[in-house]
C-alpha cells in the first residue's frame, strides 16, 4: 500500500472522529477547551485518586479526546496512531479480548430465555396431558409463571443487588438460579412442582435481563454499542432454534422422558455463562459510579482497543459524571424511581424503551414462539411436523438479528423500526388468513412462509431494537431502575400475553387473536414515528443531550415536519 494511500486512510479516520466529536450533542463532554484546562484537570484525577503512575497515558487520552485532530502530532506514536484508525475503520474487528469475553457471556446469558421459551412450546402437549391440566388458564399460567416471577421478584431485586455487587455478580446469580429452575421443572411430578420450578426459574430470568443488557451497553465502544447489544436478540433467538431442534430430537422418546428432556436442556446455557463471566472486567461505568475509580479506570483499558482508547473514554467518562455532579450525589432508589416519571430527560428515555418493550410484546412474536406447536396443530398439522416446522421460527429470527447487527449502526434504531414494523403486521393478516384454508398442504407451506418472513422482519426491527433502547437511552443516575422498570414491564407484558392466548384462541378463533396483534404493530409504528429520536453513535452521555429536551418537544418537532414546517 502506498504512503499516500495510508495517508489518506489516516486524514479521512480523523475526520471522522472529529465530527462526531464536535457535534452540538457534546454538551455533556465540552471539547476543545484549552490544553492547560484539560492538563489541569486530568492532575486534580491523577491526584485525588493515586492515578500517578498512569498519568501520562490519562495525559495522552485527556488531549485526545479533548481535541481527536492532536493524535497527528508528534505526542502520539504510529502504533497509536494505527489503533485507533482501525477502530474507526473496523470497530468489530478491532475489538479487545476481554471485551470479545464479554460479549460472548452475555450473549450465552440470553441464550436460556429463547431455549425455555421454545422447549416449553414443544413440552406442553405432553406435560398437560400427563399431568391432566385441561383448564385453559392454568395451561396458560403454566406457560407464563416465569414472566410473572421475572416482572414482580427477579428485575425489581436487580436495583438492589447491582448497586451492592456489580453487574457481574448479579449474571452469575441470575445464571444459577435459571439453572436449578430448569432442573427442577425437568424433574417435577406434578402441576405444583412444576409451577414452582417456572417461577423460581422467573426470577433467575428477571434478574439476567435487567442486568445483561445494562452490563453490554456499558462495557461496549460506543461506535460498536449496537451490534454488540444486538447479541442480546441474536441469541435468544438461537436459543428458541435450539429449543425447537431438541423438541424435535427427544419428541419421539416414549413416556414422561421426551418432555423432561425437551424442558431439561434449558440448564446448559446458564451453568456455562455462569463460568464464562468470571473472565471479562467490571463495568467501568459501574465502578466509577460507586466510586472504584482505578478499578474503573483499568476496565476500560482492557475493555478498548488499544491504551490510549481506554484513556480517552475514561477522561469523557469521569468529566461527564462531574459535570452531572453524580460522582459525588447518589439518589437513593426511591428517588431514582420517582425520577423516570419526574425528570422530563428520564422521562423521555422511559416512554422510549416502553415503546420498544410494548412493540416487542405485542407485536406477537412471543405468540409464535410459545404456541406455533399449538397453532399448527389446531390447524390440522400433527404435531411432529408441527414442531418440526417450528425449528425456523428461531433459525430465522438468528438470521435476521444477525444481519440486523450488521445494519444497525449504520441506519439507526428509528429507521429500521419504521421500515419493519408495518411488515410484521401484514405478516400476522397473513398468517390468521390461511390458517382457515381447507387443503392441508397449501395451509401448511403458506403458514410457515408467513411466519418465517415475520420472524425475518422482526428479527431485523422491534425484536433486538427494543433491548438496545433499554439498554442505552437511560442516564446513569437512574440507568438500573430504568432497566429493572421496563424489564418488569416486558416480563408483565409477556405474563399477560402467554396467559391470555388460549382464552383468546377460544373466544376469538386462532385467526382474530392474529389479527388483533397484527393490527397493534401498526399502533407501535405511529408511536416510534412520534417518541422513538435516532440515537446511533452517540456516547452514553451525549445521549443526556438527545434526551434532555422532553418528549413533548420531540412530538411537537415531528408535528411540524408533516405539516411542512421546520
Amino acid at each position: 500500500m502506498s504512503t499516500d494511500k495510508i495517508l489518506d486512510d489516516k486524514a479521512i479516520a480523523i475526520d471522522e472522529i472529529s465530527s462526531i466529536s464536535s457535534q452540538s450533542l457534546q454538551n455533556v463532554f465540552e471539547t476543545h477547551k484549552p490544553d492547560d484546562y484539560v492538563l489541569e484537570e486530568v492532575q486534580k484525577i491523577v491526584e485525588k485518586h493515586n492515578l500517578a503512575e498512569h498519568e501520562e497515558l490519562l495525559i495522552k487520552g485527556a488531549l485526545f479526546a479533548n481535541r481527536p485532530e492532536i493524535i497527528e502530532s508528534e505526542k502520539y506514536t504510529d502504533e497509536e496512531r494505527e489503533h485507533i484508525i482501525r477502530e474507526r475503520r473496523h470497530p468489530l474487528l478491532s475489538l479487545s479480548r476481554p471485551m470479545v469475553m464479554a460479549a460472548i457471556c452475555t450473549s450465552c446469558a440470553a441464550i436460556n430465555f429463547g431455549m425455555d421459551e421454545s422447549a416449553i412450546g414443544g413440552a406442553q402437549l405432553q406435560y398437560q396431558k400427563q399431568f391432566n391440566i385441561t383448564n385453559v388458564n392454568v395451561q396458560g399460567l403454566t406457560v407464563a409463571a416465569p414472566y410473572l416471577a421475572a416482572a414482580v421478584f427477579g428485575a425489581p431485586l436487580t436495583v438492589f443487588l447491582s448497586n451492592h455487587i456489580g453487574r457481574k455478580w448479579v449474571i452469575l446469580i441470575s445464571c444459577l438460579v435459571a439453572f436449578a429452575g430448569s432442573l427442577i421443572q425437568a424433574f417435577s411430578n406434578g402441576l405444583p412442582a412444576m409451577l414452582f420450578a417456572r417461577l423460581f426459574m422467573g426470577i433467575g430470568m428477571g434478574l439476567n435481563s435487567s442486568t445483561v443488557p445494562i452490563y453490554t451497553a456499558e462495557c461496549t465502544p460506543a461506535v460498536t454499542r449496537g451490534a454488540i447489544l444486538m447479541l442480546w436478540q441474536t441469541f435468544i433467538a438461537l436459543g428458541v432454534a435450539l429449543g425447537s431442534i431438541f423438541n424435535r430430537a427427544f419428541v419421539n422418546i416414549e413416556g414422561s422422558l421426551s418432555w423432561r428432556l425437551m424442558i431439561g436442556s434449558s440448564a446448559v446455557p446458564p451453568i456455562i455463562t455462569a463460568l464464562l463471566i468470571f473472565f471479562p472486567p467490571e463495568s467501568p461505568r459501574w465502578l466509577i459510579a460507586n466510586g472504584h475509580i482505578n478499578e474503573s479506570f483499568e476496565s476500560l483499558v482492557k475493555l478498548r482497543s488499544c491504551p490510549l482508547s481506554g484513556a480517552k473514554d475514561f477522561y469523557i467518562l469521569y468529566e461527564s459524571l462531574k459535570f452531572e455532579s453524580e460522582l459525588e450525589t447518589k439518589l437513593t432508589k426511591w428517588q431514582q424511581f420517582t425520577s423516570l416519571f419526574i425528570v422530563p430527560r428520564n422521562r423521555f428515555a422511559l416512554i422510549v424503551s416502553s415503546i420498544g418493550i410494548l412493540g416487542q410484546q405485542y407485536g406477537g412474536v412471543n405468540i409464535l414462539v410459545s404456541y406455533t406447536t399449538t397453532i399448527l396443530t389446531n390447524a390440522g398439522i400433527d404435531p411432529v411436523t408441527a414442531i418440526g416446522g417450528s425449528i425456523g421460527i428461531g433459525g430465522g429470527c438468528f438470521l435476521a438479528t444477525f444481519i440486523s447487527s450488521q445494519l444497525i449502526d449504520r441506519f439507526g434504531r428509528r429507521n429500521m423500526l419504521l421500515f419493519t414494523l408495518p411488515v410484521e403486521g401484514i405478516c400476522l393478516f397473513w398468517l390468521g388468513g390461511v390458517i382457515n384454508i381447507t387443503k392441508d398442504q397449501l395451509r401448511l407451506g403458506l403458514g410457515l412462509a408467513s411466519m418465517y418472513v415475520y420472524v425475518l422482519f422482526y428479527g431485523t426491527g422491534i425484536g433486538p431494537v427494543s433491548f438496545t433502547l433499554v439498554a442505552e437511552t437511560p442516564s446513569i443516575s437512574v440507568r438500573m431502575a430504568h432497566s429493572a422498570f421496563c424489564m418488569s414491564l416486558n416480563w408483565m407484558l409477556d405474563f399477560c400475553l402467554s396467559m391470555t392466548w388460549p382464552k383468546m384462541n377460544e373466544t376469538m378463533t386462532t385467526s382474530g387473536g392474529l389479527y388483533f396483534y397484527g393490527a397493534f404493530n401498526f399502533v407501535v409504528w405511529t408511536l416510534s414515528y412520534f417518541c422513538i429520536p435516532e440515537t446511533k453513535r452517540y456516547t452514553l452521555e451525549q445521549l443526556d443531550e438527545v434526551f434532555k429536551g422532553g418528549v413533548g418537544s420531540f412530538v411537537k418537532k415531528k408535528l411540524r415536519r408533516l405539516a411542512g414546517k421546520h
